[in-house]
């Protein structure tokens, strides 16, 4: 019998690709938003990741934090980054953690700073990752700036970097 099913399975998956696709363990994790506002002297970061074709197994995201800023608040199931030794209010990242995700579902994150210095601007940038193999790891990175209020550029105050980052 198992001979049989094999043969079975075998023929199924060339006779219809997507389904060879399907069977094999992977999933496409990807950053689906990465928005930024500024609020009462503040950047608001929030990221949403989802998957499709299949269930990624303990997906997290970092968050990559703009030069010279300050972690005020972090949402659910966000942890502070590593600090350098002996400063402990410098943080480059945040790692959010969203466990396992079923296909289609979204994970919601924020994250609170302060406004990065005079003449800098606010860049940030997501990038998720999973213990399941990702067939597509191109759509796994997003950018966002906010030119901060405080700075000398002109222009619009937010914009994509890449062409997958989803207002």
């Amino acid at each position: 019998m198992s001979k049989r099913l094999g043969l079975m399975l075998a023929l199924a998956m060339v006779s219809r690709p997507g389904l060879a696709q399907q069977l094999v363990w992977q999933s496409d994790l990807q950053v689906r938003a990465l928005t930024l506002s500024e609020s009462a002297g503040h950047l608001v970061a929030r990221v949403s990741l989802t998957t499709e074709l299949g269930e990624a197994a303990t997906a997290r995201v970092e968050v990559l934090l703009p030069v010279g800023v300050g972690i005020l608040t972090l949402g659910p199931g966000c942890v502070a980054g590593p600090s350098p030794p002996g400063v402990p209010s410098l943080r480059a990242r945040v790692i959010c953690t969203a466990g396992n995700l079923r296909p289609r579902q979204v994970r919601e994150f924020e994250v609170t700073t302060t406004l990065p210095p005079a003449g800098k601007e606010g860049r940030f940038g997501a990038m998720a990752v999973s213990d399941t193999p990702d067939p597509r790891p191109g759509n796994n990175f997003a950018e966002r700036v906010l030119a901060s209020s405080r700075s000398n550029r002109s222009g619009p105050p937010e914009r994509p970097t890449q062409p997958w980052s989803v207002p």
